[in-house]
């Protein structure tokens, strides 16, 4: 498959992807534990080929980040598109770059602010810091939504070269436990790390979401976990798909 033997993204595919608008998003349910009921969806973004084979989408970001203008303009338009087919009367999550929001900032006349404003039923991931300037750039943008009415989700926590920050996580309404905690279950004091998060977000009113939940063994899991809802490839049947 081209998506796994690509290690990044040249410049003529990344202009031909840009230039042709060979994207889509793909929405993945986020299923509530107890009841199995959707609550809601997260809008992912999808590539393409000219050969209309899949591209990874963190190699498309990586090679965007080298150009704001870039990055911003195709965020803007991925985040236009997942609103526009998004299933109607259930809440939709949609993961924004901070790089890209930095562009603009929290200045009112930023885009990605005036697109989101005024729509109760979005919920806005902020991505697991990499850096201190990631976490800086996530912290403004977390405000600026929550100051907008919108609800906000830290994604991926315990991700692999990730780093958390505690002033970003004090001000989240959801907690998403990345899919790694599925994987390191049995390691040594991993148990204690993640028992204590979801006691924090218990003790502080968040929500937990599992991701990475793709059989009945990790159903299982985050039940003794106690968790809110999950979401991953044990509901792969219920994605939907678009194209531009």
């Amino acid at each position: 498959m081209l998506k796994r033997a690509l290690s990044s993204v040249d410049n003529f595919t990344l202009y031909d992807l840009l230039q042709n608008r060979r994207f889509g998003v793909e929405y993945q349910p986020i299923v509530e534990l107890q009841s199995g009921d959707i609550m809601g969806w997260e809008g992912l973004a999808r590539f393409y080929t000219p050969e209309g084979e899949s591209l990874r989408p963190d190699l498309v970001f990586d090679a965007l980040h080298v150009d704001d203008l870039s990055l911003f303009n195709i965020e803007y338009q991925m985040k236009w598109l997942q609103l526009a087919y998004a299933p109607k009367g259930q809440d939709l999550f949609l993961n924004i770059d901070p790089h890209a929001f930095a562009l603009f900032g929290r200045d009112e006349r930023n885009p990605l602010l005036e697109l989101l404003k005024g729509k109760p039923h979005l919920v806005v991931e902020i991505i697991e810091n990499s850096d201190a300037n990631d976490a800086l750039y996530s912290s403004s943008m977390s405000s600026a939504y929550k100051e907008s009415g919108l609800r906000i989700a830290l994604d991926d926590i315990g991700a692999p070269n990730s780093m958390l920050s505690f002033e970003i996580l004090l001000n989240m309404d959801y907690l998403k436990l990345d899919r790694s905690w599925i994987k390191n279950q049995s390691k040594e004091n991993y148990d204690h790390l993640l028992q204590a998060l979801c006691h924090f977000a218990r003790q502080s009113g968040k929500q937990l979401i599992l991701e990475g939940v793709e059989n009945e063994e990790d159903l299982h899991f985050a039940r003794q976990l106690g968790v809110d809802y999950v979401q991953g490839f044990l509901y792969r049947p219920l994605f939907r798909a678009e194209r531009a």
